[in-house]
This record gives structure tokens, sequence and C-alpha cells, in this order.
């Protein structure tokens, strides 16, 4: 009997150790997302500003500076890698490989979503950016209904978008 009640009192202190661990995870998102909200109001209060923003604006704009060639790198890299994926979708369905190919559209897609997606949006608007995004959608239909033809196609119309893509955002795929 001792021993069961030694054992329940070892499980009570792990399940007491999780929900304290639960709830200082949550104490933490919270705090972090209050400062999110906080950063908001205090960006809107400061656009109210105008005096101290146009004595600083030559300062913002050159640190803004290096932050399009860091953001310009990343899309660089997104569209490297969204090709890339392209032609090893490619390589998984020649063998038959469709859980592969699936996994991988749905990487590229995700990373679509993250990397290009967004400024896309900001520069040619929500219709176009979906219309774009909609033939990733397409793709992955068709590589879960192992429609070799479509596959084909889409992922020649998926690359001739991002390369017209590229070319909207400004961005270099050499």
């Amino acid at each position: 009997m001792g021993e069961i009640n030694n054992k329940k009192k070892e499980e009570e202190e792990k399940m007491n150790k999780k929900i304290y661990a639960i709830i200082i995870g949550s104490s933490l998102a919270f705090s972090l997302a209050g400062c999110g909200t906080t950063q908001d109001n205090n960006q809107s209060q400061s656009n109210t500003q105008t005096q101290s923003n146009n004595t600083s604006k030559s300062t913002k704009d050159d640190s803004m500076k290096g932050m399009d060639m860091e953001n310009n790198q990343a899309l660089e890299k997104a569209f490297k890698d969204e090709l890339d994926g392209f032609t090893t979708i490619e390589q998984d369905i020649k063998k038959g490989d469709y859980k592969s190919a699936n996994t991988i559209a749905g990487k590229l897609h995700d990373e679509f979503h993250a990397a290009i997606l967004p400024p896309l949006k900001a520069k040619k608007g929500e219709a176009y950016a979906e219309e774009i995004h909609g033939k990733y959608d397409a793709l992955q239909d068709a590589i879960t209904s192992n429609n070799n033809t479509n596959i084909t196609k889409l992922i020649k119309v998926n690359r001739d978008n991002l390369n017209k893509v590229a070319e909207i955002l400004g961005v270099s795929l050499k």
C-alpha cells in the first residue's frame, strides 16, 4: 500500500511540474504578446509627431538600406529554394515517389507563404498574389491525385510565375 501511495505522490509531483511549466510558458507568451501591442500603440503615437520623424528620416533611410539588402538576399534564397524544389518534385515523380513530392510541395507552399507572398501582395495587390498562390494549391492537388499531366503543366506554370514575380520584386535569379 505504501508503494502505491509513493507512486501516486511521484505522479502528482510530475503533474504539478508540468502545470507550472504550462503556466510559466503561458505567462511568457502573454507578456510577449502584450509587448507587441504596446509597440504598435507607440508606433501610432510616434507617427503623429511629424517634426521628430522629419529630423530622423535620413538616419532611418540609411539603416533601411541594410535591411533592404538582407530582405533581398532572403528573397533570392526563397526563390532559389522554390525553383530547386520544383526540380526535386519532378525527380520524385519520375521515380513514382508521390509522397516525397507532396512533402516537398507542402514545404514550398509554406515558404511561398512566408517569404514571397507578403511582398507580392504589397507590390501587386491581393488579387494578383492570390492568383499566383492558387497555382501552388493546384500543384499540390495534382500531386495528391497522382495526375502526372497536371503536375508537369503546373510545375511549368509555377516556374514561369516565380520568374515573373522575381522580376516584379526586383530579385535576381542568376
